[in-house]
């Protein structure tokens, strides 16, 4: 029998120590391998969002202090400079109203207003008349980018270029004005026809409606006026370039922000939950290593005598140290095998469950953002919603879409990992071995 037969046949010799082995080196093997999963998905999602919005940026009114308003909306002539600056290949613009009620439109909202209570001198409570809350109108000239096709349960996308007067209306405002496709509705006085109707599972933006952009502008008598301005560039290179050449043509009217700047901040949690995967293998990776070693170090003390014995008739520290560190390689690559199967069963929830938790607070704080801002200077004091808050919504509603699966190469890293873990468990028992000494063993026992 050699001595590999020999270590193979010795690391299952005990089976209730080698069970308890193994299965300790199968939870840290699987969650080595569900974390790499785990930070190479979230890795991959940052990469993609980073890539899509690397070459965009926004321009919105100077001043805008969220719900407060704040700044004159951008004008027809500022719109014109941004699309005759250099390197700028496409224009997509925004004008957003708050429509109150019967005055502007007769769509009755589908949100509730807020309750307001006032303490009285002698500490009563006073709840004032309530509020209508507005109807939310977005005016662009890129409907599919506010809310994509997928997102339609019925009818079609409107053309944002066009002066027709259609809409898209969420899903919970069709709702609760009865509104399907072919429905109409009034808006500043005219009639809008219902085109389609979407939902995107966020209460606020199913509660709103959109339509062409020169239509909201026509009808509401802002004409030329915009919310917010996204230029797309030719080129990723070019970014830091056309930013500064849209500050100097816009001046002190407008602020100019690379959403590849707002990206940064909207993708911290994935960014987090990337280094705490890392640090999780990491110290999966360490605890598997101390497992072998104590499990290997208690073995060669237990046979001392054994090896002492097969020292003293012939057996080289060779063919010892080779035994030995065959019993580790079977039970790490046993645990490791079973750990790869836990891992791979558990990397999808486990990811998911991370994104979800870290990308909750984000999302909250973007939605919110989004619905407060406002751009002020609107007749009747009414404020234009949009700029960086809505950039914002549309990255953070990317990062509970994260696909874990795994790769060749994550599994292939994992089997790496668990191999590392059997020589760096195998490498202090094996410096023991050589150290024994046949005459000091067989003298003491």
């Amino acid at each position: 029998m050699n001595v590999v037969t020999r270590g193979i046949r010795s690391a299952l010799r005990s089976p209730l120590r080698s069970g308890a082995i193994i299965a300790m080196l199968a939870i840290s093997t699987g969650l080595i391998l569900a974390m790499l999963v785990a930070r190479s998905s979230v890795n991959a999602k940052i990469e993609e969002v980073k890539a899509s919005v690397a070459t965009q940026v926004t321009i919105n009114p100077a001043g805008v202090q969220g719900g407060m308003g704040g700044g004159d909306p951008l004008t027809a002539d500022q719109v014109a400079k941004i699309k005759n600056t250099a390197h700028v290949s496409s224009v997509a613009a925004t004008l957003t109203d708050q429509l109150t009620g019967n005055d502007n439109t007769s769509l009755n909202p589908s949100l509730d207003p807020p309750k307001i209570h006032i303490m009285g001198p002698s500490g009563e409570s006073t709840q004032q008349p309530e509020q209508k809350a507005p109807v939310i109108t977005t005016g662009t000239t890129t409907p599919s980018s506010t809310v994509t096709e997928d997102k339609l349960t019925s009818g079609v996308m409107i053309d944002g270029t066009g002066t027709e007067r259609v809409a898209i209306v969420g899903k919970k405002l069709a709702e609760k004005n009865n509104l399907s496709v072919g429905s109409t509705f009034t808006l500043y006085g005219e009639t809008f026809t219902v085109k389609g109707i979407f939902s995107t599972d966020n209460r606020f933006q199913d509660s709103s409606l959109i339509v062409p952009l020169a239509t909201l502008q026509e009808v509401s008598d802002q004409s030329g006026e915009v919310s917010t301005v996204t230029a797309t560039i030719d080129n990723s290179d070019n970014v830091a370039s056309t930013v500064t050449a849209l500050k100097e043509a816009l001046g002190d009217k407008a602020d100019v922000t690379s959403q590849e700047e707002q990206a940064e901040t909207t993708l911290a949690p994935l960014t987090s939950i990337a280094d705490l995967a890392l640090g999780g293998v990491i110290a999966a990776t360490i605890a598997g290593a101390v497992i072998v070693l104590l499990a290997m170090v208690m073995v060669v003390r237990e046979r001392r005598r054994e090896i002492g014995v097969i020292k003293a008739i012939g057996g080289t520290n060779r063919s010892i140290v080779t035994q030995f560190i065959t019993e580790g390689l079977t039970l790490t690559i046993i645990g490791g095998i079973v750990g790869l199967g836990i891992g791979i069963a558990t990397s999808g929830p486990l990811t998911q469950s991370l994104v979800s938790n870290q990308s909750t607070n984000s999302s909250q704080t973007g939605n919110t953002q989004g619905l407060v801002r406002g751009t002020g200077g609107s007749p009747g004091g009414m404020m234009r919603m949009g700029g960086p808050g809505a950039v914002t919504n549309q990255i953070s509603a990317n990062l509970t879409s994260v696909t874990s699966s795994v790769t060749p190469q994550t599994f292939a890293i994992s089997s790496a990992i668990v191999i590392l873990i059997a020589i760096i468990g195998s490498a202090v028992p094996a410096w023991t071995i050589a150290r024994i000494r046949p005459a000091e063993v067989l003298r003491t026992e």
